[in-house]
């Protein structure tokens, strides 16, 4: 028995149809596998009142003989040819009368089925009357349910304070709302959704859904034909499936996800991009342009600072697309003295980039500082260095609110954060805009 069933059009014609078969409430609900007590609350609640017809009201109008209440002339009402003046029709004597009785109420309406429905002495009835209108109550039904979620519970006061704290960190610090949420959740005392909503109907003042952050749409991915083949003799080994093997049989090791991220047009310079699952904390390089050649000086120089040994420990497994910048996999996997592979590479499968999705999805964040369309040419590393320490100190909800440079502190090595130059920046000082650089 479904003792929460939330009642459909169905189930309400259904009740309408039982109060007339059943012979009480406990049959009914059993025959609806649904609770008795709901049930008789459900009746009581929604059934449809009736007030009599009759005009006079009075529960001893048959047996009254008072005459004389209008005090415009005798009352010709209770004689022996009882005729209504012109007063009776305007004058209600219900109303003023000291022996006013109201209608006795039936017994029925006290048990199943609560109402009037079914009753044999419905017609010669003259007292009030209720009935199960499944039409009316249905309506009713749907406005109740709707009426709970339509209008606002705030007030102007409320406005203004949200107003107050969240348009310095929108318009000024350039805070993306997510990101507030995470410092501020207890004094925002709304929901996300919640003061979307607040913003999209205007109501809080001076913010509007131009001054948030771009809610970047990602492309539907589409599903690889299993009869495809690929002409990249460094696949063998290194697909996405042999990736998903591999971390299977070694849980608990350190993944990190590669890609670049493009300069404008006729730009060669571009940026490579390094994120660690574990912490989302994310490097990122300069190159002067998008070749093997750029990519393999950058992993030597990773190596040098790193050394093999912590170099094999933080990069044991790494996930790329298939850019062409990246078509030399053993630049990455093998120790350019030794020879020594010291890691593993593997590939996304074509056209299937949110397999490596943490880091896509952090691109997000560096857009916000170099959107797309900047020239990479125009900065330095120290620079984008800059750019990362705010995008690593940036709260995530995916990260319970701490914020990627926190966590890393526990999966990864000193060594890796320091980089790029890692410093912790305040959330509430976080800026992820391009006036950060200027």
């Amino acid at each position: 028995m479904n003792s929460y069933k939330r009642y459909d059009r169905e189930t309400i014609e259904s009740i309408g149809v039982g109060l007339t078969q059943y012979n009480s409430a406990s049959e009914l609900a059993k025959a609806l596998n649904i609770d008795v007590s709901g049930l008789i609350k459900h009746i009581k609640k929604y059934r449809c009142f009736k007030e009599s017809s009759g005009r006079n009201k009075c529960g001893i109008k048959n047996s009254c003989h008072i005459v004389g209440f209008c005090e415009k002339k005798p009352c010709m009402k209770y004689r022996k040819d009882p005729k209504e003046c012109k007063y009776c029709s305007t004058i209600n004597c219900n109303q003023s009368c000291p022996l006013f009785t109201p209608l006795p109420k039936c017994e029925r309406l006290n048990k199943f089925p609560y109402t009037c429905d079914g009753c044999p002495n419905i017609l010669g009835c003259h007292i009030s009357h209720y009935f199960y209108d499944v039409e009316t109550i249905w309506k009713n039904i749907q406005k109740e349910r709707s009426s709970s979620r339509v209008g606002c519970h705030a007030d102007e006061k409320e406005f203004v304070r949200l107003s107050n704290l969240l348009v310095p960190l929108i318009k000024e610090k350039h805070q993306s709302l997510p990101q507030i949420f995470q410092t501020h959740k207890d004094e925002i005392r709304w929901s996300y959704p919640t003061v979307l909503k607040f913003i999209d109907l205007g109501l809080i003042p001076n913010l509007a859904n131009i001054d948030l952050t771009k809610r970047v749409r990602y492309p539907k991915s589409y599903k690889k034909n299993k009869n495809e083949l690929t002409n990249f003799a460094v696949l063998n080994g290194r697909t996405y499936d042999d990736f998903v093997s591999f971390i299977t049989e070694h849980p608990g090791i350190e993944v990190a996800e590669m890609d670049t991220v493009l300069s404008c047009r006729n730009v060669d310079a571009c940026l490579l991009t390094l994120l660690f699952r574990k912490s989302n904390f994310m490097l990122a390089f300069l190159l002067k342009e998008k070749t093997t050649k750029e990519v393999m000086k950058a992993f030597q120089w990773i190596k040098d600072q790193l050394g093999i040994e912590l170099y094999r420990k933080a990069f044991a497994c790494v996930l790329t697309d298939n850019g062409s910048e990246f078509a030399d996999p053993k630049i990455i996997e093998f120790d350019y003295e030794t020879g020594e592979k010291v890691c593993h590479l593997f590939y996304c499968d074509p056209g299937k980039s949110g397999q490596k999705g943490k880091i896509e999805k952090n691109h997000v964040e560096l857009r916000k500082v170099f959107p797309k369309g900047c020239d990479f040419s125009i900065f330095t590393q120290r620079q984008i260095n800059i750019a990362l320490s705010h995008i690593n100190s940036e709260p995530r909800a995916i990260l319970n609110g701490n914020c990627p440079g926190v966590i890393a502190k526990v999966f990864l090595n000193e060594k890796i954060p320091a980089l790029t130059g890692y410093s912790f920046v305040d959330a509430d000082l976080v800026n992820l805009h391009p006036t950060l650089l200027k």
